[in-house]
């Protein structure tokens, strides 16, 4: 990675395509890896079997497409932790107030998470019915506060949220608490110490990750912490003019497919995959820029991220019902439809409800 002295690599065009392709992704992978064929990712712990079993998916032809985003679609998760601090370290360079910042960063998340919530909580109800939604509650109760507090990843025993992702409530939130603090750090040591604290972050997964995991239930790639990497290259591309070259791309390749294999270079997938597609970007951006549909997805990928978990499931029933390749292969597509329809339904709900409406911007038009 060559530093320059251009401005930022990416503009709110450049976002979009990014968000969009982040988000498909990812909704794909949710879907594809809960069917039993596809092969298991090394998202939050490794096993180099799961390697093996993807080569293997890829050279079915009536697999390949399924065990590729099983496999590696959650990697579009990398993309917006970059793109989160790529757009703060633009637009919050030198926060006023520690405290107002994290507010607004609050009024712009929690009202879509709401109402995602509340969908969840009405579809549960229609499942277990009046009676049992009390003790659905009780159940379930402890784990929606601590995912509305953004605490469930930092509490021994607990694990992913029940409505959201692992990163969009819990990890966003934490980094915006600290955003300050990294800000600062980039502004004094710049570059050279958003390497340091990279590699710090790396040394910290690798000695800790395994036994926090197995001892207390607590996974450190659940947390800005283990994501630094990720998140310091943002700052840099932001700010500093640093560029995803051949040759990064190149030593990325080699440490994604090390990392696929050796237990020792897993932490390096992360930073690695999200080299590969910032430069895989840069070679096809030509392509994919100006495209109305992109720019409509990422307008509503922050309600699919809410919806998609839950909206899979009678999906992934259907897969089961039928366990064929084709119908498994046609349903990943329309679970995107899905998400992406109900997405724009909580984005214009959220509008009416938290905007003027003389003085409400016109929301995304579906393509």
């Amino acid at each position: 990675m060559k530093q320059s002295t251009a401005g930022a690599m990416l503009d709110l065009r450049d976002t979009a395509v990014l968000k969009a392709v982040g988000i498909l992704a990812i909704v794909l992978h949710n879907f594809y890896h809960k069917l039993p064929a596809t092969p298991r990712e090394n998202e939050f712990d490794f096993d180099p079997n799961r390697f093996h079993q993807f080569l293997y998916g890829i050279t079915v032809p009536k697999q390949a497409i399924q065990s590729f985003f099983s496999a590696f679609g959650h990697f579009g998760v990398q993309l917006f932790i970059f793109l989160s601090a790529y757009g703060l370290a633009l637009k919050y360079w030198s926060i006023p107030g520690w405290g107002g910042f994290v507010w607004s960063r609050i009024k712009k998340i929690y009202p879509t998470y709401f109402l995602a919530l509340a969908l969840w909580l009405a579809l549960n109800l229609v499942q277990v019915g009046p009676s049992g939604f009390p003790d659905f509650l009780l159940k379930t109760g402890d784990k929606l506060a601590l995912t509305t507090f953004a605490l469930i990843d930092l509490v021994p025993g607990y694990q992913l949220p029940p409505v959201g992702p692992w990163w969009f409530l819990p990890f966003i939130i934490q980094f915006y608490c600290i955003w300050g603090l990294l800000a600062a750090f980039s502004r004094r040591f710049r570059v050279a110490g958003l390497v340091m604290l990279s590699v710090a972050a790396l040394a910290i997964l690798l000695a800790f990750q395994a036994p926090l995991s197995e001892k207390w239930a607590i996974n450190l790639l659940e947390t800005p912490l283990g994501h630094l990497p990720e998140l310091c290259l943002g700052v840099a591309c932001a700010r500093f003019g640093v560029r995803i070259g051949p040759a990064a791309a190149l030593i990325a390749a080699v440490l994604f497919i090390g990392g696929n294999i050796e237990a020792l270079l897993w932490p390096f997938t992360f930073i690695s995959a999200l080299v590969l597609l910032l430069y895989a970007y840069r070679l096809t951006a030509g392509l994919l820029r100006n495209r109305p549909t992109l720019e409509w997805i990422a307008a509503v990928s922050m309600p699919v991220f809410f919806v998609n978990g839950f909206l899979r499931t009678p999906f992934v029933e259907i897969a089961a019902r039928f366990d064929r390749w084709y119908v498994d292969l046609l349903l990943g597509p329309c679970v995107v439809l899905a998400s992406l329809a109900v997405g724009y339904v909580l984005l214009r709900a959220e509008e009416r409800l938290t905007r003027p409406r003389s003085r409400e911007p016109a929301a995304a038009t579906p393509p």
